[in-house]
């Protein structure tokens, strides 16, 4: 009987979850990527799910694990027993600001967290550590995320953090760890490619020319 009432329970709960408030247990803006995932696996990110009259109902922590290679944002419950899984994406939002979101399968969003790494120090900061990171459980989270960031760059135009990365990696080519950018320094030239097939400017075939030079030293 239990277990059946537990399993309605887990049904009601994963349908109703992207529609009942959720907050955040720690809503610090988040500077650095490759540090991000260890601040939400030790405080979480708390899931409140809460009635039509605002009543408490549950909650459970949000972590972010590696599932066959891949980072998902999976939420738990207080015994460690899955509740739901969601996708976090960085996403640049229409008022400026710059997002880490969890959302479902089918696009609602879960929670959102400030993530802000656009300054010359906090972007130095993550290209670093991204080089250092030895937890490949969430590797390619970071990847992805700084990737993301420095293409909607490149998609207004800008080319500095960009330039930043190659230059980094021109100096650090040798050094343990400068493999981890090849799938970034990947994302990037697809997006350069274009810009370079659409208007060939000396800047930006610059840029592919030694984005390519370093796939190739890196690899």
């Amino acid at each position: 009987m239990m277990k059946r009432l537990f399993a309605i329970f887990l049904a009601v709960f994963c349908f109703l979850l992207p529609t009942f408030p959720l907050i955040a247990a720690d809503n610090a803006t988040v500077t650095d990527l490759t540090k991000a995932y260890e601040i939400w696996k030790k405080k979480g990110i708390r899931f409140v799910v809460r009635n039509a009259n605002g009543t408490f109902a549950s909650w459970g922590v949000g972590r972010l694990e590696s599932w066959a290679g891949e980072s998902k944002w999976v939420v738990r419950n207080s015994k460690g027993q899955f509740l739901v899984h969601a996708k976090g994406k960085v996403e640049n939002w229409k008022n400026g600001k710059t997002r880490l979101v969890l959302r479902t399968n089918k696009g609602q969003i879960l929670v959102h967290i400030d993530i802000a790494i656009t300054s010359q120090g906090s972007f130095a900061q993550n290209v670093v550590g991204l080089r250092r990171l030895e937890n490949d459980k969430f590797l390619a989270f970071v990847q992805e995320s700084l990737a993301e960031l420095i293409i909607e760059n490149l998609k207004d135009g800008d080319l500095i953090k960009a330039r930043v990365l190659v230059k980094y990696l021109e100096k650090y080519k040798k050094e343990k760890g400068a493999d981890h950018f090849v799938p970034v320094l990947k994302s990037i030239l697809r997006q350069v490619n274009f810009m370079a097939s659409e208007k060939p400017e000396p800047k930006v075939v610059e840029l592919q020319t030694r984005i390519r030079e370093m796939i190739r030293e890196i690899m």
